[in-house]
């Protein structure tokens, strides 16, 4: 098995980053208590292989991250938008609008309202109403992996 390794993370507040080598996982965190009580919990339930967890539910910012971190970790990972830069009118990355979701922008207006995208043409209004809902249905996350 090849190394694989990858960061998620809310930039300035939480960092996860998980190396596979061998089938063994090594993971880095820096993070808030409630995302390390999350990975606490999930490792005495699951053990320590990420791809042996199943995926939390519910829309706070820790719960967004590790769901990401274990659909990674399976190779399950299928984010809705791939394109580097979502709103061209207004010139935001995709990151941005993403990272507005992980903060708690979970309505296409709220992620106008802290990001301006989709305040111009609104032609990726679509598009942050995917990233949204993929974000934030665990189930759709499972059926997309």
């Amino acid at each position: 098995m090849e190394q694989k390794s990858f960061v998620v993370e809310l930039e300035g507040c939480d960092r996860l980053e998980l190396t596979q080598n061998s089938g063994i996982s090594s993971l880095k965190v820096i993070g808030c208590s409630k995302l390390l009580l999350l990975l606490h919990q999930l490792k005495q339930q699951f053990g320590n292989e990420v791809q042996q967890w199943t995926l939390p539910e519910g829309s706070a910012h820790e719960i967004l991250l590790v769901r990401e971190l274990i659909l990674k970790a399976k190779d399950q990972w299928n984010h809705p938008y791939l394109h580097e830069e979502l709103c061209h009118c207004r010139a935001i990355p995709t990151r941005v609008v993403d990272q507005a979701i992980l903060l708690g922008a979970h309505t296409p207006e709220v992620v106008t309202r802290r990001t301006s995208a989709s305040s111009a043409c609104g032609t990726c209004r679509p598009d942050v109403e995917k990233i949204i809902a993929f974000r934030l249905d665990a189930s759709a996350s499972k059926k997309s992996a």
